[in-house]
């Protein structure tokens, strides 16, 4: 079955909640063997897949760390498939004091944390001549969000960009890297925030398991061809 993950395994950043959790749910329901990482052990997650049978294992480390994120691709035994995911989202205006750290916190957690994350990964995939990565992005790099703030637009459309260029770079070495571009999902990262759902054609925000389902699917044999693409999952709010 080219939809299955049985026999894959794959690391998964930011994986203690969100569509971290629910996308080890969906490739521990496909098959895969699960490395979960946060920047505590994300036991929770880990407890109930195991109960389900599924093989996993639990990293703590922060993507900002080059040196530790180097250690985890080097360390495990098997690494077929990297999601990228762990990211923030603050939702502060530009105009408050103390912004500019919360830009440099936002690149570096989701632009440099994920080349910190890859750059190792892309080495060992070459020399084992195989691999996927999927990066998750958002829809705020695409057309700059429905509510997104500038740091975290700048961030996601550097994501982006940053897809085309590693894809180009690894395809020859048997290697496909995409991202997932999701809109406005039902998480915590927007707790508290306002949305207007009559600005998503299809009226409503998406569950984690609406992007955690593309998510595995790049993940597997059956997006073998699939390569440098960006895979909006939006409600409509951005149409490729």
């Amino acid at each position: 079955m080219p939809f299955s993950l049985l026999g894959k395994t794959i690391l998964i950043t930011g994986a203690a909640g969100g569509i971290g959790s629910e996308t080890a749910r969906v490739c521990a329901e496909l098959g895969a063997n699960l490395v979960l990482a946060d920047l505590q052990e994300p036991l929770s997650i880990a407890e109930e897949l195991r109960g389900k049978g599924a093989a996993v294992q639990v990293l703590a480390f922060d993507v900002r760390d080059r040196q530790a994120s180097e250690d985890v691709v080097q360390q495990l035994p098997q690494l077929d498939v990297i999601v990228a995911n762990a990211g923030f989202c603050p939702w502060d205006d530009w105009n408050e004091p103390g912004w500019d750290d919360v830009f440099h916190q936002t690149i570096d957690i989701n632009a440099l944390g994920v080349i910190n994350l890859l750059r190792p990964g892309l080495n060992r995939m070459i020399s084992q001549g195989s691999g996927r990565m999927v990066l998750v992005s958002s829809v705020a790099g695409r057309m700059g969000g429905l509510r997104a703030s500038p740091h975290y637009v700048v961030a996601k459309g550097g994501i982006n960009a940053m897809v085309k260029w590693l894809a180009r770079k690894a395809a020859p070495h048997g290697i496909t890297v995409n991202a997932v571009a999701p809109g406005a999902t039902a998480t915590n990262m927007v707790q508290g925030q306002a949305f207007d759902e009559q600005a998503i054609p299809l009226g409503r925000m998406a569950t984690p398991r609406e992007i955690a389902m593309p998510v595995a699917f790049l993940c597997s044999d059956a997006a073998s061809y699939i390569c440098g693409t960006i895979l909006d999952v939006n409600g409509g709010v951005y149409m490729n």
